[in-house]
């Protein structure tokens, strides 16, 4: 992109489009994690079969990570009662996982230091070839823990942390109590999830390929309805205009696609302006 092209700075286009608000993110992903919770307990009760519970329960995980994810770049609001209770919006995959408030700082991280091996928490997985990154994408939730704690050191397990991985273990084994065998589909379930979802998001569309393109290649129409449909509108966008989101983290997952028109238009009218002069 040009470097006298009058583009709208990321001011102007954070006061032009609008922000999600952290409540409703937080609605969203604690919604998807019931929903979870509740495909898993008819599992149990043999009412629905182990493949509809994984068809159910993936697309709930895919919605509940992309919530959170909203919410890590959301509009904070002035009273939300579930910021205190954020351990239980977060779907427990395994006793050795981090907080949301951890997993917001790597985010931001992220964003500030796209695949930097020294600054970027999630470098190891988006800046190696598919064969390494497959394997960390399937252990994130361990690996984010472990890198989190080598990079913080002795003062990263604070308190807030402390509670978190005492609420994933009771989580863990309230679960195991309950459900005996059929656990192992709620591993399945959230070990698909958290492979896909990272593997996606994190090397697919950081691709050196991928990732500079303001948007992907328009998908089947199809597939963007099952997409949404799935996994939800704000999912979909976040993945096919990903450069964007990084560019203006600010803009809500559902504005990127009238913030490409907004861009590809001051593109073409700046293409027009050097063109007549």
């Amino acid at each position: 992109m040009s470097s006298d092209m009058r583009m709208p700075t990321v001011s102007q286009i954070s006061a032009r489009f609008s922000r999600e608000d952290e409540l409703r993110c937080d609605i969203a992903a604690l919604s998807a994690h019931a929903a979870l919770l509740a495909a898993f307990v008819l599992l149990c009760h043999h009412v629905i079969s182990p493949a509809l519970f994984m068809l159910v329960g993936l697309g709930a995980y895919v919605r509940n990570f992309n919530a959170l994810h909203e919410a890590s770049h959301a509009r904070r609001s002035p009273w939300n009662p579930l910021r205190r209770i954020h351990m239980a919006v977060m779907i427990v995959h395994t006793p050795f996982q981090l907080g949301y408030r951890e997993l917001a700082r790597n985010h931001r991280l992220h964003h500030a230091f796209p695949r930097d091996l020294d600054h970027d928490p999630d470098a190891s997985l988006n800046s190696g070839q598919w064969y390494t990154a497959a394997p960390y994408a399937s252990v994130q939730p361990e690996l984010s823990a472990w890198q989190y704690l080598r990079r913080t050191g002795a003062g990263g397990l604070d308190k807030g942390l402390r509670r978190v991985l005492a609420y994933n273990c009771a989580m863990t084994a309230a679960l195991i109590a309950l459900s005996g065998a059929d656990y192992l589909w709620w591993i399945a379930v959230t070990r698909v999830g958290s492979t896909a979802v990272w593997f996606i998001f994190d090397w697919i569309l950081h691709h050196p390929r991928i990732y500079p393109l303001p948007s992907l290649r328009p998908l089947p129409r199809v597939v963007r309805w099952l997409w949404a449909v799935m996994f939800s509108r704000a999912n979909l966008n976040a993945a096919s205009y990903h450069a964007l989101h990084h560019a203006y983290p600010s803009v809500a997952d559902n504005e990127l696609p009238a913030l490409a028109r907004l861009l590809a238009a001051q593109a073409h009218d700046d293409g027009l302006d050097r063109a007549t002069t």
